[in-house]
């Protein structure tokens, strides 16, 4: 809009005080056309750009004159006159910036365009705050004599702009609780609607002074702690437990909606309550999203599974049996599973040794897992075999679930493979009705449920499905893993496995250990050190596989260590009946017993030594016929320790005289044995049949 001398301070409306909001472009391009013939658009160049022309005002239909009054605040020639005091509206970037920030219960954000709304009221208070506090800013600034003059275009700008502020000069400037002194008092807050945040309509906290901070913290105090309870009250019953406590303390009522909100609002804090701990960590907690390895053995998960396949036993037709699957995570291959009457330790076992067993077909050796992860049934007896079968055992976390891949294959299992059998049992109890077979009918058909060898006939078919569905892939994943982290089970680790434990406990003799196994007398021995330094304070109960003798693990009675042990050889009487192995036998023993022997030398060396420091520090006194016979037992006439190394060097000496005649029997054994051997030779062959050139 433009009124000045170049317009004869006529009003002229340029086009974009009327496009598109008044008028569209096509509507105004065609008045210009027309403006020759018609006496109700007399236009003129626009001073800023001749090429879009501006209208006079007053030579504009009536109709469209009074839309345009509409539209600016019911006076265009007042909205003309405010346009000075819009140019003087300047951003506020610290208004802007706390809209952006503010939140409101609890975490809640100010939606973008009511910030801007806000923001934008900001612009004017800030300039109505400097009308009022500059004298002589509107005159010198705007030009205008009247100062309500300057208020009431303000307000029109208010009105016509649908600013976010009251369109009165009482509710804007004038009254005690006015926009522009609540605005001084309180700041950027005082503009915002009660709706966010808003306290006063606050269903708790309220009293009859207004919001009260601390009653509403003693109210949701109360109603947390009935809504905590384990009964899980729903919100009715919520309401009417507490309302009472509520009236004992003058507190308004709430009613089962407020309940109901607030709990939604608090769940977190009620969750382990109303619910339990389990429910929270698969609910509530943050989750961790994992990924399956690429390649077998890497992870093996296992737990137990009533089979939802009825088998009848003649007394009952619902009976069913237990699965226990060992799953490989890299594709879910079962690589191992048993299946039984019930869930125990025993058939656990069965299962891993089945899942080592099938490695061993598909792959030729006994291959071990990395990691195994199991719940936490039977975990104190099972946990020495778990860590035999795989490098590290990790037990589920309790009542967390999610932790498991298995549980979600079970349901697989059961959709996939059981659900199309007629002796289908359904899904567990806490599925839904619409779900679960047609009872009528099972107990119908019951007479041809299959017994128990049948259902486990279905199992079996079943799971071999299961694993040629996915072998090929789990074969490619095997070969195509590294090399060094395909590892088998050690010797001892099979045996913890694959074996049995001997009844009986079993100490250390100067002979090894001696058990009654399969019907015979064994004894067995080990060059470990440590096992024989346990020769007169433990027992050890004996692990073995049935089906080899040769090695057995010793286990200690506290179950905390453990030896392989080896079958004792027999080394013959003399040399006629010993072999060069059984001799090599012998010097290996008499080796390991002379190792001994300097070991308890050195000891009995370090130990004089230091109980003669012993002596020489501590302060007898020799006027005192006990102190000096304590020290005599232990020096001799003269002062000094009795024998002090020369015991040691004594027993050296003797044990390397031991040595050396031990060296020389065993030498000379074996000449004998050479030179018998040699006598025998001799007299099969008849030497006169060979001549000699």
């Amino acid at each position: 809009m433009q009124k000045n001398d170049r317009t004869n301070n006529l009003l002229y409306v340029e086009r974009t005080d009327l496009v598109p909001h008044i008028m569209s472009l096509d509507a105004f391009q065609k008045n210009c056309e027309e403006a020759r013939k018609s006496p109700f658009w007399i236009k003129m160049k626009n001073p800023n750009d001749g090429r879009i022309p501006m209208v006079q005002f007053e030579t504009m239909r009536p109709s469209l004159k009074e839309k345009i009054n509409q539209h600016y605040g019911g006076d265009v020639y007042a909205h003309y006159a405010s346009i000075p005091i819009k140019n003087l509206l300047l951003p506020d970037a610290k208004a802007e910036d706390f809209y952006r920030t503010y939140r409101y219960d609890g975490n809640k954000e100010l939606p973008p365009d009511y910030q801007l709304k806000c923001a934008t009221a900001c612009k004017y208070l800030n300039l109505c705050v400097r009308a009022v506090d500059e004298k002589g800013f509107i005159k010198e600034e705007l030009g205008i004599k009247e100062v309500d003059r300057f208020w009431k275009l303000i307000i029109g700008l208010i009105q016509s702009n649908d600013i976010y502020l009251p369109a009165s000069y009482g509710n804007l400037v004038a009254k005690p609780d006015s926009a522009i002194k609540r605005y001084r008092n309180e700041g950027y807050a005082s503009i915002i609607s009660k709706h966010f945040g808003n306290k006063k309509a606050a269903k708790i906290g309220k009293t009859e002074e207004g919001f009260s901070a601390e009653v509403e913290l003693q109210q949701l105090v109360v109603l947390k702690k009935a809504a905590k309870l384990h009964m899980n009250l729903d919100p009715t019953q919520i309401a009417d437990l507490i309302n009472p406590i509520y009236k004992k303390n003058g507190w308004h009522q709430i009613s089962p909606a407020t309940v109901a909100n607030k709990i939604a609002a608090h769940m977190p804090q009620l969750a382990n309550g109303r619910k339990g701990n389990k429910w929270y960590n698969n609910n509530v907690a943050m989750q961790v999203k994992r990924e399956a390895p690429q390649y077998p053995s890497y992870f093996w998960t296992l737990d137990g599974w009533t089979v939802e396949l009825a088998y009848q036993d003649g007394k009952r037709f619902d009976n069913r049996l237990v699965m226990v699957v060992v799953l490989d995570a890299c594709n879910k291959y079962p690589v191992g599973y048993a299946i039984g009457e019930r869930e125990n330790t025993d058939l656990i076992r069965l299962a891993l040794r089945n899942a080592i067993i099938h490695m061993q077909d598909l792959y030729g050796a006994t291959y071990r897992p990395w990691q195994i992860q199991s719940d936490r049934y039977g975990i104190k007896n099972l946990t020495p075999f778990y860590e035999a079968c795989g490098k590290v055992f990790t037990p589920a976390a309790v009542g967390n679930a999610k932790s498991k891949i298995i549980e979600p294959y079970f349901k697989y299992l059961n959709k996939k493979y059981c659900q199309l059998q007629y002796n289908w049992t359904g899904f567990n109890i806490t599925a839904s009705k619409d779900n679960q077979p047609n009872i009528e009918r099972l107990n119908q058909i019951k007479q041809s449920i299959p017994t128990k060898e049948g259902v486990i006939n279905q199992i079996n078919r079943f799971m071999h499905k299961e694993r040629m569905s996915k072998l090929e892939d789990y074969r490619t994943r095997w070969e195509t893993m590294p090399a060094e982290h395909q590892v088998t089970l050690t010797p001892m680790q099979c045996i913890e496995v694959f074996g049995q434990a001997h009844n009986e406990l079993n100490s250390i003799t100067g002979q090894g250990l001696t058990a009654t196994l399969n019907g015979q007398e064994l004894t067995y021995d080990s060059f470990e050190p440590a096992f024989r330094a346990l020769q007169y304070t433990t027992r050890f109960k004996i692990m073995y596989e049935p089906a080899n003798l040769n090695e057995v693990v010793a286990v200690t009675e506290d179950g905390k260590q453990k030896f392989l042990l080896h079958n004792k050889q027999t080394v013959g009487m003399g040399f006629m009946n010993t072999t060069p192995a059984q001799l090599e036998y012998r010097k290996q023993i008499k080796d390991f017993n002379a190792d001994r022997k300097e070991e308890i030398i050195q000891t009995y060396i370090s130990e004089e030594a230091m109980m003669a420091e012993i002596l020489d520090s501590t302060p007898f006194n020799l006027a005192n016929e006990d102190e000096a016979a304590l020290k005599l037992m232990f020096t001799d006439a003269h002062g000094q320790q009795k024998e002090l190394l020369q015991d040691a060097k004594r027993l050296r000496k003797v044990q390397k005289q031991i040595q050396q005649q031990e060296q020389k029997q065993i030498a000379q054994e074996q000449t004998n044995h050479s030179a018998a051997h040699l006598e025998y030779l001799s007299s099969k062959t008849d030497f006169s049949q060979y001549t000699y050139n």
